[in-house]
Formats: structure tokens, sequence, C-alpha cells
């Protein structure tokens, strides 16, 4: 069993050394890392040929946005289970990947997922995902957490993200598979730290993502898609806690 781990990256080299490293520090080696550059300018491939080798691969492409490059690098990717890693997030610590290949190895789950803390710049904690699903189903499906996802890739390449919905695709993509009875592990154990300011929590684009958002739950949902749209808010505030 191989890991795929993706990150899709576009003027962004402050954010990806953030991951480079956290992907290299792993005590896992079983994995290959690939790397999506959106045809970046800012010097972001100058950093990747730093540290290009056999595991670590590298694609330079134009795309209509973040879910084309990400679908893309799924078709391109060999491992068994993939998982994403978004430019300035990283993993909790260095046996993080080991522990979830530990788990699927165990359980041989169709999807592993687990818990996510938010960080800012200065790695101070602001909010954190932590549910618990006992059930999948489409309406548990928003609890969650995307980055922390790992899937098999043959379910990915049948379900490839849809690309109409520039932020908020994971949002449809989880509701998609929690409707095709697939296994699945919740790892309670927190995975990744999630850098604030990405594409789902960039308040400039907070009016884009809500009528994404909106839309999604249109085509699930229907007429309840208003109750379901509340729904997901008050899931969204139950992660302003800090940890005591």
């Amino acid at each position: 069993m191989k890991f795929s781990i993706l990150t899709v990256v576009k003027n962004d080299k402050k954010n990806l050394l953030v991951t480079l490293k956290s992907i290299l520090s792993q005590n896992l080696k079983n994995f290959e890392y690939i790397i999506y550059d959106g045809m970046s300018t800012d010097g972001t491939r100058t950093i990747i040929k730093k540290y290009l080798n056999k595991n670590i691969r590298y694609i330079c492409r134009r795309d209509k946005n973040y879910y084309d490059a990400l679908n893309y690098s799924i078709k391109a990717a060999t491992g068994d289970y993939i998982g994403i890693l978004n430019a300035g997030d990283k993993y909790l610590d260095l046996n993080t990947l080991k522990k979830i290949y530990k788990r699927i190895r165990t359980t041989k789950s169709d999807l592993l997922f687990g818990n996510l803390n938010y960080v800012n710049e200065k790695n101070n904690c602001s909010r954190i995902w932590s549910f618990s699903i006992k059930n999948l189903n489409s309406i548990t499906a928003l609890k969650i957490a995307s980055p922390t996802l790992f899937i098999k890739r043959r379910i990915l390449l049948s379900n490839p993200y849809n690309t109409n919905y520039s932020i908020s695709s994971d949002t449809d993509f989880n509701i998609r598979i929690s409707k095709k009875k697939l296994s699945y592990t919740y790892l309670d154990q927190t995975i990744i730290l999630m850098r604030t300011g990405g594409l789902s929590t960039n308040p400039k684009l907070f009016f884009i993502k809500m009528i994404q958002d909106l839309l999604i739950l249109i085509k699930h949902f229907k007429i309840f898609f208003l109750i379901i749209y509340f729904y997901k808010l008050f899931i969204k505030f139950k992660t302003f806690k800090i940890k005591k």
C-alpha cells in the first residue's frame, strides 16, 4: 500500500516551504509527493527544484482552477490512497502519516478522516474541527474535515471534483461519496494544522463561497437547502473554541 500526497500551489513559495518541510520530516517514507504548480511566477519553481528526488514529482501546468489541478494530479498519482496537503498546511507531528497508514492497513477502509486545527501565521490555534461521525450520510458528510481526508485513488478517479465550483467543490464531493456506501474510519486525532487565509477561510471570498455552498445544497437537498445551510453554519460555529 502506498500513499500519494498532493499539493496544489501558485505563487505561494513561502507557504509551500512550510508544507514541504512537513512532508519531508515524516517518519513514514512509503509515499510519493506530487507538487502541482499552476505556472507560478514568484520563484516557486526554483524552490521546488531544490527538493526534487525520486519520491517528489513536479507538475507545472495551466488550469481552470484549484479543483481542475487536483483532478489532474489525481490522474497522475500512482498511490493506492490520496491525501491532500495544501500550501501552508502541515501534519501535526512526525508520525502523523505513519499513524494514518497503520489505521488504514488495519481497517482496509475506503476512506479515513480525522480532526483539524486552524492556525494563524504565529501557529496560534483559532478553531478546532473535531466531529465524530457514526453514520456517514449526506448530512453528516458536512462534518468531514476535507484536508484530513485519505481516500482510495480509484474512488477519486470515478468521482472527480466538480470544477464548476472554484471554492466549495470539496463540499459537493463529500456529499456525493457519502451516498456510495463506502467503508470509512474516523480517526479521533488531530491530523492537520491548517493555515487560515486559504480558499475556504479567506474573508475576501466569503460571498463567492456562500453562493457556491447554496448552489451545492440546492442540488443535493432541494427544498430543504436553507435548513441544511444553517445547519452547516452551526457546525462551523461550534469549531470556534480552543482546547483547554
